[in-house]
């Protein structure tokens, strides 16, 4: 196909959007790939800075969307250990795949070696195929400018133009951010994991703070394991304090392969249609927790779908947050699946999803509920939680449940405070995007789409001003308007594959016209 193809990112979307183009044997005529940092395929969480020290992603291998090489060929045939990293080599030496370690989720830091080898060899591959592919490291896109379909992008280092398609795949550099005063990012944590310091105030008690906690208990001291349990020991004298509205942790790690089952019978039920969000909690989730966990449907089979959410979530401000994770860590050894509640919502959540009237009613009716949704999403893996009970135990850290989650100022000018509230999102989940975008031309008028005309994205990613295509592609989930959960690589994987199957397909098409 004779387009030429611009892709802004090189993190895990664009990963599954390369090893796409290879799955289709279906090439453009170029590609040029610009990444800010130097580490490209790992995206913003698993980049060695944000990775360490030996931060948990909260993914199994087998929630890993497939690659051009598995995980496991990977970790035990094309690595050795006088290889790899640190980190690498601790997990490499104790890697089993033993029922016992069913649950274990692997460290940020081997996640991103993994997802770096896959992109250079999907690289490679190309390049192989006879495709003009280059990556451009430490480029950071400045502006891109449409002119009579054309796009020209301006980088911190040079111009290039000619491209007849872009492809947005930045993550977090699109999304809105509310800094305090004089706080830290969260990431990467060697800002706030000094020696010296003996107090600090994390805003937040996300997977995000959890990562800024352990951080810096790392830092001054060690965990250790005893007959008692774990325990955590420091020659330093420090306080770590968590604060945010609803006072606790989101949910210990839950079985997420039970997801794709409650999906198919979501699907499978077609006896009754549902108009609305509260009409498909009542009359389609409702009775898949009827069959499944029977003692948390008779909890809930009176509340709506947001006071469900909430009473699930435990974040009514009656929990203590260690007991609750005390109390979620117990129930994972319940046969019976009451602690897999979270993939039943995860489940549901993807039907509204794929229904447009279900979706429009959800957009309209209940963004109130996605902090409640985040928290039902996001789980904290079984060795972060042992590790933040060890620090409580241990009398360092310490919980404040604030009315509107900000640090207030505080009298030990030593002290440090991190912003760990994780993405905050904005009204117009385009906005940043409208700053980075420039049109010029007959077609396009700058001015007009500048001040406030209709943009929006397809369900084939396209963005779409005014109705008129602009064969642009947003890859980033953070700044998709229509989309609900929160993004992992599995949402990387269907951003990529879906953006560049539909480039192919529009290529094909407009080919088949010409001849």
């Amino acid at each position: 196909m004779q387009k030429n193809i611009a892709i802004i990112g090189a993190g895990p979307t664009t990963l599954y959007f390369l090893c796409e183009l290879l799955d289709k044997n279906v090439f453009p005529q170029s590609v040029v790939i610009f990444e800010k940092h130097a580490e490209p395929g790992k995206g913003t969480p698993f980049r060695n800075e944000n990775a360490s020290p030996n931060l948990l992603s909260n993914l199994k291998e087998n929630e890993i969307p497939k690659l051009n090489v598995s995980f496991s060929a990977w970790l035990h045939e094309i690595y050795s250990e006088n290889k790899v990293p640190t980190t690498l080599k601790t997990f490499l030496s104790r890697a089993d795949y033993s029922e016992g370690s069913a649950n274990k989720v692997i460290p940020r830091g081997v996640l991103g070696e993994y997802l770096s080898f896959c992109f250079n060899r999907a690289i490679q591959s190309l390049k192989q195929t006879g495709l003009d592919v280059t990556v451009k490291l430490h480029s950071e896109v400045k502006s891109i400018v449409l002119d009579n379909q054309q796009f020209t992008v301006d980088t911190n280092k040079e111009r290039c133009s000619g491209f007849d398609r872009v492809v947005v795949n930045m993550g977090g550099d699109l999304c809105a951010k509310d800094k305090l005063d004089d706080a830290l990012w969260a990431y990467p944590p060697k800002q706030y994991t000094h020696e010296d310091a003996s107090e600090f105030n994390i805003d937040g008690m996300s997977l995000t703070a959890i990562d800024a906690a352990l951080s810096i208990a790392r830092t001054k001291g060690k965990f250790y394991d005893t007959a008692s349990g774990l325990e955590y020991r420091s020659k330093h004298d420090f306080q770590v304090v968590m604060r945010s509205r609803s006072g606790v942790f989101p949910k210990v790690w839950y079985n997420s392969d039970a997801v794709a089952d409650y999906k198919k019978i979501l699907n499978a039920d077609c006896a009754i249609d549902v108009s609305n969000v509260e009409s498909f909690f009542r009359h389609k989730l409702l009775p898949l927790f009827k069959q499944s966990m029977p003692k948390i449907y008779h909890q809930i089979k009176n509340m709506s779908f947001a006071e469900s959410l909430t009473f699930l979530n435990q974040r009514n401000g009656q929990s203590h947050p260690i007991l609750k994770l005390k109390a979620e860590l117990l129930s994972l050894a319940d046969e019976s699946r009451q602690s897999d509640w979270p993939a039943v919502i995860a489940a549901g959540i993807d039907y509204i999803q794929q229904s447009p009237l279900l979706l429009k009613d959800f957009l309209t009716q209940h963004q109130d509920i996605k902090s409640q949704l985040s928290a039902s999403f996001a789980s904290i893996p079984l060795e972060s939680a042992n590790r933040i009970i060890a620090l409580y135990d241990s009398k360092v850290l310490t919980f404040e449940q604030t009315e509107d989650a900000k640090l207030e100022e505080d009298d030990n000018a030593e002290g440090i405070k991190i912003n760990a509230k994780g993405i905050i999102e904005c009204e117009d989940k385009l906005a940043k995007l409208k700053g980075l975008l420039t049109f010029s031309g007959k077609t396009y008028e700058r001015e007009a789409f500048i001040n406030g005309d209709e943009w929006s994205v397809t369900e084939n990613h396209e963005l779409l001003i005014n109705g008129k295509s602009t064969q642009l592609y947003v890859g980033s989930a953070f700044v998709t308007p229509w989309y609900i959960n929160i993004p992992g690589l599995g949402t990387c994987a269907d951003f990529g594959k879906q953006i560049a199957h539909h480039c192919v397909q529009t290529d094909a098409y407009e080919e088949a016209v010409g001849e």
